[in-house]
């Protein structure tokens, strides 16, 4: 804009382009010196309010074990266990982020935090077919 005045010839144009030059330069470099310090410090403070469990991205890190391990199932498996004569207990184990986010649920499951899942564990009957399920 201070550029066409300039051109148009409107009269203090010229330290009208000057003021805007100077202060675009400062801004850039105001933002471009604290965008790292201030991205470091809001990491900071959001990892204090972010739980333990939501941490982790996959189902390995939150039952503690090796992903390869972990046995998986598809939504037509999981539809026929429910179908038989013993169906599994399902749990619900998604963060609680996600949870608060889509309280979608499977019929009759459980709600477990996944921080919660070993201390809940050592409640469960052995024998007892498990399905946890998280996003």
């Amino acid at each position: 804009m201070a550029l066409l005045a300039v051109h148009a010839g409107v009269p203090g144009a010229e330290e009208l382009l000057a003021v805007v030059g100077i202060v675009v330069l400062a801004s850039t470099a105001l933002h471009g010196a604290s965008a790292t310090p201030a991205s470091a410090w809001y990491a900071r403070r959001i990892s204090g309010k972010v739980h333990e469990e939501e941490r982790e991205s996959d189902a390995a890190g939150i039952f503690g074990g090796d992903e390869e391990v972990i046995p998986r199932i598809s939504v037509e498996e999981l539809n026929e266990h429910l179908q038989s004569h013993q169906p599994p207990l399902i749990l619900d184990v998604r963060s609680r982020m996600s949870y608060e986010h889509d309280k979608s649920r499977i019929p009759g499951d459980i709600r477990i935090p996944p921080d919660r899942i070993a201390e809940w564990a050592r409640t469960v009957p052995e024998g007892l077919s498990v399905v946890a399920y998280c996003t």
